[in-house]
Order: C-alpha cells, then sequence, then structure tokens
C-alpha cells in the first residue's frame, strides 16, 4: 500500500500531550475498566521532566488493555502523520522494570491497530526516562488514537506508573489516499479488486452522501486516456473507502490505471478530491501445472503444527492407515472438542509460514482426509493477523475408513491477503461428532489442477412431492462464465424453468447467480401449481465452466410437487383486507411506516418501510395478528418486497412483541435475491410444534447490518388460517404415558402398542427430534438436558432430560 500526501508540512516533532500546556485536559480510560488514569502532580521533578502535571496509569487485573484517550477525534482530528516522521516519544517513571507498548489505532475502528514497545530497564527505574517508539516498519494513514499499555513480570494491581510529554508525527494537514494495489505496484493477481482508502471521508460536491459513484471513478488499461475496462464500484458505511471490482479477470502482463476523476467528489473537508490514483501491473500468466504443498508433516512445513482457541485437540502422529492415496509417514490427528471450533496452522517467529494465495493462478485448495462417519469437513483460508477477513466452504464426506482427498475451489475470491488456513470436522455436530472423536488429516496444498467437473441440482431428478415454494438451483463445483469467458453478470437468458418438460410453457421466474459464480437459484414469480410434473435446467452451449473451458450441456432435471395444494389466508394486503391489529414499525426511532402506490406502477396499495440506522441495523416491521395462526395447517408463510438492494432477510414468529417477553419464537432467515424488482418470499415453519400459539410476526431488512437503510416495501403478508387462543394446557394431555421423568439416555412408554411416530421439540418449539419405533423405547442420548415437548398423534407431554 502507498500513501499519497497532499500539503504536508516538513517533517517535524510536535507535543501533543505533556498535561500543562497541550491537551491538558486529556482523559484516558480503559474500556474493561482495569487499569486506569488520573492526571496528577509529578511526584518527582528531575532534570528529564520538570512539568508541574503528568498522567498517571494504575495497574489493574487485566493490564494487556491499556487505557487509550477518551474522544479521540477531538484531541486529534485528523491522523498521525507516519510517512513524515514515524518516531513517538514517551518519558515514563516506574520504581520497577516495566515494558510499555505504544498502541496507535483508528478511531471508531480500533481493529485497525499497530504498536511497538519499549522497555524501562533496572538502570533507569526511579526516574524519569524518556523511551522511544519507532513506527518505521509500517505505512498506516488511520491512526488517529493513542493507546498506553504497561506491564511487567513484576507488576501486580494497584501498581502505579507514571507518564507524560507524548510527542511524535505532525498531523496530516489534509486528507490523503491509500491505495491497494499501490501505484506502481507490479505482480497483481488478475482477479484482484482495488481499493481507494482515505483518512478523510469522501461526499459529493453538494455535501450530501456519496451513494452513486457511477461516472466519478475509473478503471482504464495503461494510462488515464486508455481504454475503459468494465467494473462495478461500492464506498463503504463510514465513507472512507470506494471498492472496484472489475466484471472480468484482468489481463496478464498489463498495466492498468485507476483512481478517483478530479474534482468529481470532495471531502467532508470541503476540499475538492484531485490526484487520487495509481496504477499497477498485472502478473504474467503461469504455464503447467501447480501443485505445491502448503503442509505434509513429512516434508513441507513439517514442523508446523496447528491449533485451537477452543478446545480442539492436534497432534502430528505416525499415519494409522497407510494405504490408497496417502502412503506418507506422517499426519495431522484432529481431536474434536463438542464444540464448534477447529484448527489453524501456527505461526512461526509470530508470522504465518505460508505466503498469501492468489487463486487466479491456484485456486484449488486439496487437502487428504480420514473420518470414520459422515461428517462435513469445512476449510478456510484468512488473513493473519485480521482473522474475519476469510472465505470458507464445505464438503460432506461420505466414504469413511480411507483416505479420500478434498478439492475446494476459491477461484471466485478476490481477495490477495489470506495468509492462514483453518480446517473443521463436523463443525456443527450434525454429523453426531462429539468431544473425543478422532479424525485425520494430510497434504494440504494449492493447485491449479481441476477435479473432474460435478453439477448438482435441486430438487433432484425425478423427484416428487416437492414443496409449491421450491426455489430451483443449479450447483457445481467449477464457476459458470459467459462463452467468451467473462462474469455472467445475467444469468436469466441462460436458465428456464417449464411446465411438464422442456417443452411445455415457460414459468415467470427470478434467476440469479451467487457471488462464488456456481450456483444458479431460479425463482418462480409465483406459487407453483400442486401436483404438476416441472422442467429446469441450463439451456445447451449458452454459458461454460470456467476452469475446464467446456460448454454447459444435459443440465436440467424434471420434479413434480405435491399433491395437496398450500392454502394461503391473506393476513393484511395494504388495500383494505386485513387480520392484523397491529401494523408498525419498530426502531429507537421508529422509521417512516406508511401505506402507498405500488412503487412498481401497480394499481395496489402496499406499505412503505423506511429502515434507519439504529438498534445496530435490527430495526423491524412488526405486524400482530387477530388470533394466533393455526399451526396444525401447512406452516407457510408468505410477503411480497420491494428492495432497493439485494440483501438477506430475516421472518420471526413469536408470542409477544417485546424480545425480552416472548417465551418462544421461531426465526428463518433468507434472500432478498433482487433489487428495485417484486420478489414474493415463502418461509416454511413446518419444524414448529402443532399446538404452538404464535400471533406475532417481524420482518427484517438487512438485519444487523446498519448501512442497509433507506426506503422498503412490502405487500400481501400471507399465512396459515389462524385459530382461536390457544392454550399452554394443550402440552399437557395424556393420552401416553413413559417414564422416568426426568430421564438420562432412554424413556420407555407404558400403554402404546405397535408402530409410533413420535416428535420432540424443543422449549420454542423447535423440532430436535423426530423417530418412528416399533418398540417401547426411544433413545433420547442425543438431547441437551433441558426442558422439551414430546407428540404422539397430536398429543404433548412434558419431558425433562437431565
Amino acid at each position: 500500500m502507498l500513501c499519497l500526501t497532499f500539503g504536508i508540512a516538513n517533517a517535524q516533532e510536535v507535543t501533543h500531550v505533556d498535561f500543562d500546556t497541550n491537551n491538558p485536559n486529556i482523559v484516558f480510560n480503559s474500556w474493561n475498566t482495569s487499569s486506569t488514569f488520573a492526571k496528577v502532580a509529578n511526584p518527582v521533578q528531575d532534570a528529564t521532566n520538570t512539568s508541574n502535571f503528568v498522567g498517571q496509569f494504575t495497574a489493574g487485573t487485566d493490564n494487556g488493555i491499556g487505557i487509550g484517550v477518551i474522544d479521540a477525534n477531538s484531541i486529534f482530528p485528523m491522523p498521525f502523520n507516519l510517512a513524515s516522521n514515524p518516531i513517538f516519544k514517551m518519558k515514563v517513571f516506574a520504581t520497577e522494570e516495566i515494558d510499555v507498548t505504544f498502541h496507535l489505532e483508528n478511531a471508531p475502528d480500533y481493529g485497525n491497530n499497530i504498536e511497538v514497545t519499549s522497555s524501562v530497564t533496572a538502570t533507569n527505574i526511579n526516574e524519569w526516562v524518556e523511551l522511544t517508539f519507532d513506527f518505521s516498519n509500517y505505512d498506516n494513514i488511520y491512526m488517529n488514537n493513542i493507546v498506553i499499555i504497561i506491564r511487567g513480570a513484576n507488576t501486580t494491581e494497584g501498581d502505579v506508573y507514571f507518564f507524560d510529554d507524548i510527542k511524535g508525527p505532525a498531523m496530516y494537514a489534509l486528507p490523503v489516499a491509500a491505495y491497494s494495489p499501490a501505484n506502481s505496484a507490479t505482480e497483481i493477481a488478475i482477479n484482484t479488486n482495488l481499493e481507494i482508502g482515505t483518512n478523510g471521508n469522501f461526499r459529493n460536491l453538494d455535501d450530501s452522501e456519496l451513494t452513486d459513484l457511477v461516472g466519478k471513478v475509473a478503471l482504464k488499461i495503461g494510462d488515464i486516456n486508455g481504454s475503459d475496462v468494465p467494473f462495478s464500484v461500492s464506498i463503504n458505511g463510514d465513507k472512507n473507502k470506494i471498492t472496484i471490482d472489475p466484471i472480468n479477470d484482468l489481463s496478464n502482463s498489463t498495466t492498468y490505471w485507476y483512481g478517483v476523476i478530479d474534482n468529481a467528489i470532495e471531502f467532508s473537508t470541503d476540499e475538492t478530491v484531485t490526484g487520487f490514483s495509481a496504477s499497477f501491473t498485472t502478473k504474467a500468466a503461469i504455464t503447467g501445472d501447480v501443485n505445491e504443498i502448503l503442509f505434509d508433516f513429512d516434508t513441507t512445513n513439517e514442523n508446523v503444527g496447528f491449533e485451537s482457541w477452543s478446545g480442539t485437540g492436534f497432534a502430528k502422529i505416525a499415519n494409522p492407515d497407510v494405504s490408497g492415496i496417502n502412503t506418507s509417514a506422517n499426519v495431522g490427528e484432529y481431536t474434536h472438542a463438542g464444540n464448534d471450533s477447529g484448527l489453524e496452522n501456527s505461526l512461526v517467529a509470530n508470522a504465518t509460514p505460508l505466503a498469501p494465495f492468489d487463486f487466479s493462478e491456484t485456486p484449488f485448495v486439496k487437502v487428504k482426509v480420514w473420518v470414520s462417519k459422515p461428517v462435513g469437513v469445512t476449510v478456510r483460508v484468512q488473513n493473519y493477523p485480521d482473522y474475519g477477513n476469510g472465505s470458507e466452504q464445505i464438503i460432506n464426506v461420505t466414504e469413511t475408513d480411507k483416505w479420500v482427498e478434498l478439492i475446494y475451489n476459491f477461484g471466485a475470491v478476490t481477495a490477495s491477503n489470506y495468509d492462514r488456513v483453518q480446517i473443521y470436522f463436523d463443525r456443527d455436530s450434525s454429523g453426531g461428532s462429539v468431544a473425543g472423536d478422532v479424525y485425520y488429516f494430510d497434504d494440504y496444498l494449492k493447485s491449479n489442477v481441476p477435479p473432474a467437473v460435478e453439477t448438482a441440482l435441486t430438487p433432484s431428478n425425478s423427484a416428487t412431492e416437492v414443496s409449491q415454494t421450491v426455489v430451483p438451483k443449479i450447483s457445481s463445483n467449477f464457476q459458470f462464465v459467459n462463452l467468451d469467458g467473462s462474469t455472467i453478470t445475467d444469468v436469466l437468458p441462460f436458465v428456464e424453468l417449464r411446465e411438464n418438460d422442456a417443452s411445455g410453457s415457460l414459468v415467470t421466474v427470478t434467476a440469479t447467480i451467487n457471488d462464488a459464480k456456481n450456483t444458479i437459484s431460479i425463482a418462480p414469480s409465483d406459487l407453483l401449481k400442486a401436483n404438476t410434473q416441472y422442467w429446469f435446467g441450463i439451456k445447451d452451449d449458452v454459458i461454460k465452466y470456467k476452469e475446464n473451458n467446456t460448454n454447459v450441456t444435459s443440465t436440467s432435471a424434471i420434479f413434480t410437487t405435491k399433491s395437496t395444494a398450500i392454502s394461503f389466508t391473506t393476513y393484511n394486503d395494504f388495500d383494505g383486507t386485513s387480520l392484523t391489529t397491529v401494523s408498525e414499525s419498530m426502531g429507537d426511532t421508529p422509521g417512516a411506516y406508511e401505506t402507498v402506490s405500488d412503487p412498481a406502477g401497480g394499481t395496489n396499495m402496499v406499505t412503505k418501510w423506511t429502515k434507519g440506522d439504529t438498534w445496530g441495523g435490527w430495526e423491524r416491521i412488526h405486524f400482530q395478528l387477530n388470533a394466533p395462526f393455526d399451526a396444525t395447517r401447512d406452516d407457510i408463510f408468505s410477503f411480497r418486497v420491494y428492495a432497493s438492494v439485494a440483501t438477506n432477510f430475516m421472518f420471526k414468529l413469536s408470542d409477544a412483541k417485546e424480545d425480552g417477553d416472548q417465551n418462544a419464537n421461531l426465526e428463518i432467515w433468507g434472500d432478498i435475491i433482487a433489487a428495485n424488482q417484486w420478489q414474493t418470499i415463502y418461509i416454511d415453519a413446518s419444524e414448529l410444534a402443532d399446538g404452538i400459539s404464535f400471533d406475532h410476526v417481524f420482518i427484517l431488512i438487512g438485519p444487523g447490518n446498519g448501512t442497509i437503510t433507506g426506503d422498503f416495501y412490502i405487500d400481501d403478508l400471507k399465512g396459515p388460517q389462524l385459530q382461536g387462543a390457544a392454550s399452554i394446557n394443550d402440552f399437557d394431555k395424556t393420552s401416553f404415558n413413559f417414564f422416568p421423568n426426568p430421564a438420562n439416555d432412554m424413556i420407555r412408554f407404558s400403554n402404546l402398542d405397535g408402530k409410533k411416530d413420535i416428535r420432540i421439540f424443543d422449549i420454542n418449539s423447535k423440532q430436535v427430534l423426530k423417530k418412528t419405533i416399533e418398540t417401547n423405547e426411544l433413545s433420547i442420548e442425543i438431547l441437551k438436558p433441558g426442558f422439551y415437548f414430546i407428540e404422539i398423534n397430536g398429543m404433548f407431554k412434558k419431558l425433562i432430560k437431565e
């Protein structure tokens, strides 16, 4: 990354804090209230420090946090210019040897930080000493806060140290840019995204919020006068980072120019943005097969272990099954912790031993595994130390008691800073793993050699009893691309859904392709007909697989829907039909909520909801039904949504409005797959117990995402027929008996004979076990301790698992 500065003063040293004249009222604090701060009189005035006041640091129980400046943006309105002077100095007084860490971070993004440690040695105790902190190895334009961390081998709670005269580089006078790729960079991956960051904030020339960057940034071949390269562009919520995403892979061995068009936007400080641009050159194309070992426990990184953050065990052991595709001497042993933790490669000298992946060159990560039962194996690639920046995939392993090679395709990943790997066996324990279960892995490698193409269709060919709400999907282990190799942006012309067969009547659909470009979803615009055969697929020879450059052909399936049609009751259509007593917006300051005309030009009325940014993005629409819905009927709900962005949603059912008042609820997540058009969403809530009594419905759009705001439209909320108020006594019907209760691993029925269909629900009425038995015994070993309902033939009883 290269920083480009404008109007920077000559390098200089500035006193930022001295508690006397420079920020005399500055306040430091610890976010966990462990270490504490006070401004006090200088306890020892000597030749090194004659000032009247200093800062006092009192050690707490957790001194790794330190104390940071409160309201840093008012103290340091611009970041420190480390490019002009990378040296900070601070005077310290201690009565014992200590390590002092000078930690710089961005406010409010404390996750963006750098730090340097210096020490007070035995020769400098009981006197003021000036410590130096050299940040020459760091290039960061965002640092605008100071955190001081003090600790030592002899530090105990209550120990007191003093600090004063914090000096360092001047703050930037004007915003500057940071580029990725850096200006003049070479050997850049052809699938990279481009970022233009600033330590200011971008906005439109009229001072309005910057959301549309079309015509304001450019990507060109060669230089600013070169040919345009097609791309999409976005800006983050803080308005300080622009991301340019080329539509197609860039060309090898080619120079590109990208930047902000001069005088098209400005900073929040009113300066017009000019000169924000950079150039870079892509890598030459590789030739031949690449199979580069990352870890094999024998010859490559053979002494690098794997480690866990929450109990998963690792050991390098002799290969327990020297056969088949793996005859190596040593392998990695993975011991399940009974939770969702996994393993990641250990560090060497505080750094990862892996070079960053270039998935445009080697898109495949391969690993050999050995499992004793069918489980999912997840491989994640991520950045160190920013572990939140990564990508992962799961492959379900069905072959047991033998070595198999799994091949993960990360070809659609554009990040170029992933340099650490993780592995999880049965992460969610859906395969029945418990603490102590052992699996094995070996021969981690990256490769450009593709496996055989695999394409799966859902529903599968000849499937029957398929829901009328189904969204057919076509997934592959390869990416789908246009015949000319370019990225597919509109997949609708290439797929079809028809009644009966490939020659039948076309069904109107919305079709999308995921970000990985390997899954196509075909969403019918209306509910499919009951007891009807449908055909769906990709038209022959209209797109191809990227990895093997072959056309997609013969990719289709037929299925038949259920014989009984779903029955819906309209809860609210905003045209006068309503079975709701409450229809409202919820938030700290609830967004506008009103009935308006259809934004797509229809004659019907809909509700318009303006989502704000309160509640951390968890604002919502709330309906209270006239009565609870009848859970014994089709547990299918639907609503229509018109959104300005493609995002996710959460549909929630509960027995009360406020979260704290709810005894039970069901939350179902899904995706709004298309922007600026109506989409009908179907919700399958069949996992709920038939006796549940829910009369509250919530719709959340972009839940938990405070950047997803603005106007959204909702229409035609529907679901099962309503019923009269249900009683919790329904759970106490006693048409069957079982013992013991409470129980540990097994229960026995005393008055039921023959085949029995049994369902068990948790306290939130979610089905956790379903089994048909002919004996009078049922194992409940897999249940966690707690309170449950057991249901047979519509009758319920309470069950306590110890």
